[in-house]
């Protein structure tokens, strides 16, 4: 007697998705699934629905969404808040912007210590374990010697990484980065963009990574998926999903690909001479 193989489950399944806020439909997704160990970029234009994507995943807008959400092969429902919780624990989520006020109190190790709340629960005490991940992400991330400083008192770049570690003290499965990059000068971009490839290659967790810039996109990341005007419109390697004519009609400009060590970059086509101003 044989047995089928068995498929491994989604860490993300959606099917016909559709957003509505107001009256206006700002996301339509007709099938999404990202299996484990995947590292997904999510890029498209401005107000394009890749921060609403994200929303979707964290069951943030569930009541004003239909179709199908699983998480972990479970479905998300704003029916079941217990297991909304129990997902949620589960998808660690790194936003554009600090979660915490820099002229708030905090240190660099009470700010990455609020992570353990999603595992622990809200306004529970620390045990010694959970100032143990706090401290291993520290150092694992390179500001161990930031710990006892206020958040007000460090960088744009350095507060990025408290809050990636800040999610990964979550210990979670899914992690969401919605650009990590974004606001940074060339320097901290470039090693934020090494921590992500860093931390990726060495937990081969699930991430899905919103870029707005093709040079922002790891090397290690081998999937893109382009969203615009809330639709999936490509899937696949960087190459394939932005050729020159998608690029054209999404940003109104002509530009080229260039290739470098697994990166990619946008080299804008020469504009042709003219005799006047």
């Amino acid at each position: 007697m044989t047995t089928q193989a068995q498929h491994p489950v989604p860490v993300v399944h959606l099917s016909n998705i559709k957003v509505t806020l107001g009256k206006r439909d700002v996301l339509s997704v007709d099938s999404f699934t990202l299996q484990e160990g995947e590292i997904c970029a999510l890029m498209g234009p401005n107000g394009a629905g890749k921060t609403t994507f994200l929303k979707l995943l964290l069951g943030m807008i569930l009541k004003q969404t239909g179709g199908t959400i699983q998480l972990f092969g479970q479905t998300l429902s704003p029916l079941n808040q217990k297991l909304l919780h129990q997902l949620r624990r589960q998808v660690g989520y790194i936003p554009q912007q600090s979660l915490v006020a820099g002229e708030f109190p905090l240190t660099v190790r009470e700010a990455v210590a609020t992570g353990r709340s999603a595992t622990i629960g809200l306004f529970k005490k620390l045990r010694p374990e959970d100032w143990q991940s706090v401290d291993h992400w520290l150092e694992e991330l390179g500001i161990a010697g930031l710990a006892g400083r206020c958040l007000s008192e460090i960088s744009g770049g350095e507060q990025r990484k408290v809050m990636i570690a800040r999610a990964m003290a979550q210990n979670p499965r899914l992690l969401l980065l919605d650009e990590p990059t974004a606001n940074l000068d060339m320097g901290w971009r470039e090693q934020i963009i090494q921590t992500i490839q860093a931390l990726y290659r060495r937990t081969r967790m699930t991430f899905i990574l919103v870029c707005h810039e093709l040079e922002t996109v790891p090397a290690c990341c081998k999937r893109v998926v382009l969203i615009n005007e809330g639709k999936l419109q490509a899937d696949g390697p960087l190459e394939e999903v932005f050729t020159p004519r998608r690029i054209q009609e999404l940003y109104g400009c002509q530009m080229s690909l260039s290739h470098s060590n697994g990166r990619y970059f946008a080299i804008p086509s020469p504009i042709p001479s003219t005799s006047t101003l």
